[in-house]
């Protein structure tokens, strides 16, 4: 049978600008300096939540023909809620300001590694979407690549003795953050949605292995653990709170409950001697 091939004559790519030699130009285009320089120009309306940018994002992708299926595509018309280019959607600000895109993934990976608090809010939900739309992007990964090609790579032989470098736990090694995974740290980390390249994400890819890597040797069985007393986790920042006007909340700490025995039931004996018939 023969697979059916979808036409979507409606479908945007990005149109990333290049100079002659092939290179992304990172200066803002003539449209986004006018923007920058002239605050009658920026949306300062309040911040929209994640799932109504979505469907209006959604929707639009429809309308012009564009294939709603497509992740990539329709996080392209998720219209930006922060900084001096809200309002824009996420396809035009890599078209028309590369440099500013990488400055929100740099400064994004720093103030994570910094362990302050997370500032919660739609600004933040736009910014993290933002970034990761941007890092599916060879272009962009290439350019990442290219400025921090000195920085060079951490060897796997490495691995275990790296430094966590964010948080309360910043001077742990991630061995030490393997090797103490009961007091519930490790199991946090695991869970966490990080941006890619980021401390925390590359700490996160580390004990996945491991925990894939125990998983393999040790034979199914499931045995209630109990985790150490809660506490407070460090997780990523937000971006320049004074620019996304959004103020810190605090982390909440979760509890886990611990599962109780259930106690056998008894048999009860016959004695040998005792008679059974008439």
């Amino acid at each position: 049978m023969q697979k059916k091939v979808l036409f979507f004559p409606g479908r945007i790519c990005v149109v990333f600008r290049k100079g002659p030699l092939g290179f992304l130009l990172q200066e803002p285009s003539k449209e986004a300096r006018r923007i920058k320089d002239d605050p009658t120009l920026q949306d300062k309306s309040a911040p929209m939540r994640e799932d109504l940018v979505w469907q209006n994002a959604r929707s639009l992708v429809i309308q012009r023909g564009g294939d709603a299926s497509d992740r990539k595509e329709v996080l392209g018309e998720y219209i930006l809620q922060f900084g001096k280019y809200k309002g824009k959607s996420f396809r035009w600000l890599l078209e028309n300001d590369v440099g500013y895109t990488m400055y929100l993934i740099k400064n994004l990976q720093k103030e994570e590694a910094s362990g302050i608090p997370v500032a919660e809010g739609h600004g933040k939900d736009s910014l993290l979407s933002f970034v990761n739309y941007a890092l599916s992007f060879e272009e962009i990964q290439s350019l990442l690549t290219y400025e921090a090609s000195g920085m060079g790579v951490v060897a796997a032989s490495s691995e275990d003795n790296q430094l966590v470098g964010f948080g309360s736990r910043a001077k742990s090694t991630w061995k030490e953050i393997w090797d103490s995974r009961a007091d519930g740290y490790a199991d946090f980390i695991m869970k966490k949605s990080c941006v890619q390249g980021t401390r925390m994400y590359k700490l996160q890819q580390y004990l996945q292995k491991k925990q894939q890597s125990a998983a393999a040797s040790i034979p199914a069985k499931h045995t209630p653990r109990a985790p150490a007393k809660p506490i407070v986790m460090d997780d990523d920042e937000e971006l320049e709170r004074a620019m996304l006007s959004i103020s810190p909340s605090k982390l909440q700490v979760q509890s886990f409950a611990v599962p109780a025995a259930v106690a056998a039931a008894a048999i009860p004996r016959v004695s040998p001697g005792a008679k059974t018939g008439f």
